[in-house]
């Protein structure tokens, strides 16, 4: 006996999508949600591409949850976000790297004071470092106008979130002359010594331990990356400065 297969069912986001008055919190509960993003469902995509979604998005990433929401659920819809903005198609990288609206939004999160929320720490470091590896001029262009972005960054380094972050900016820059101008630029910014001041003089523990780490992983990757560099490339001036 055949079965006969429906190869055209309709998914429940795009009955969804149908609606006129559909809105983010309504797709973001469906279960496929991120499953038809990746697929690329094209519907989907240009919804969650719309001005007023990818500010959500990003709201949802950086703003602090209602308290009074069960602890369960209090964070549901910032992973969801997050996992939809570093879902790697490119019509969402494309939106969120090349609109500078967006990127302050994103940016206005590190400027809070510390301690931050550990778990909105991790969400804006994925976002952060998917847009590094995917929108990479258009980003560390952004981020080299923001002259506090080192400091605001070392200031809230008690978030491992934040040890992720520079190491992306260390590791994911591609092709080689960019990745050389940020470690130079980085280099002037004196990380480094930063890092090393606050190995001694953090304000607790934790920093301390991170600006340990962080400085380990450097090395690591920095030595690693001279291994498998032409000799014609310059030197890695992080590497040079840990090493002297």
């Amino acid at each position: 006996m055949f079965w006969k297969f429906d190869l055209h069912t309709t998914s429940h986001i795009d009955q969804l999508l149908d609606k006129e008055d559909v809105t983010l919190r309504e797709l973001m509960e469906e279960e496929d949600v991120l499953q038809e993003c990746k697929a690329q469902n094209r519907r989907l995509l240009l919804f969650l591409s719309q001005d007023h979604c990818m500010q959500e998005l990003v709201s949802l990433i950086t703003e602090e949850p209602p308290s009074d929401l069960e602890e369960k659920t209090r964070f549901k819809f910032p992973n969801i976000a997050c996992e939809l903005l570093t879902s790697d198609v490119s019509l969402i990288n494309d939106k969120l790297g090349g609109d500078e609206s967006l990127l302050e939004k994103l940016y206005c999160f590190l400027e809070q004071d510390p301690p931050l929320n550990p778990l909105l720490a991790s969400f804006f470091s994925k976002t952060i470092g998917n847009l590094i590896a995917r929108k990479t001029e258009q980003v560390i262009s952004f981020l080299r106008k923001k002259h506090n972005f080192i400091s605001l960054v070392l200031n809230h380094i008690d978030a491992s979130a934040m040890m992720d972050l520079l190491l992306r900016l260390i590791s994911c820059v591609e092709p080689a002359p960019l990745r050389q101008e940020v470690l130079n630029w980085l280099n002037e910014e004196r990380l480094i010594q930063r890092l090393t001041e606050l190995m001694h003089t953090g304000r607790d523990e934790e920093r301390q331990s991170n600006a340990s780490q962080t400085l380990c992983d450097i090395i690591r990757l920095s030595r690693d990356q001279a291994n498998q560099m032409p000799e014609a490339m310059e030197p890695d001036p992080l590497l040079a400065v840990l090493e002297s």
